[in-house]
């Protein structure tokens, strides 16, 4: 597996991804989280343990909502797959407990930052 973590947010979304599913499941599962085009969460989906969130059961949970993240964990805590789509910056914020900062979007591979938290993404986090 190769990293393609650059940013703050993304390791912060991972570390949120982490520690919900291991306190409300005891243990690191890939994760669903459904949202309403208000904010507001509309479904959590948990795997069952050992098993991901891909495939048909990606494309089933994807379909059937405008606005989410996924969250698949690799063997190492701190490592992981995570991809959201159409998620307000808002959210993320919220469910980070955390106003994301310029630190937050500069790019740790070279000088650069981005400008704006992105809607949609995926990052492998290793």
């Amino acid at each position: 597996m190769t990293s393609t973590a650059r940013y703050r947010f993304e390791f912060r979304m991972l570390e949120w991804c982490e520690r919900t599913s291991r306190s409300l499941c005891g243990e690191r599962r890939a994760m669903f989280v459904g949202v309403r085009p208000d904010g507001a969460v509309r479904r959590i989906y948990f795997a069952p343990a050992e098993q991901s969130c891909e495939g048909t059961r990606k494309t089933a949970l994807t379909d059937t909502n405008e606005h989410w993240l996924l969250y698949n964990p690799y063997g190492e805590p701190g490592s992981g797959y995570v991809e959201w789509f159409a998620l307000d910056r808002k959210v993320a914020e919220r469910w980070l407990e955390h106003v994301l900062q310029v630190e937050d979007f500069i790019d740790v591979r070279s000088p650069t930052a981005r400008n704006e938290w992105p809607a949609s993404w995926r990052v492998i986090v290793g």
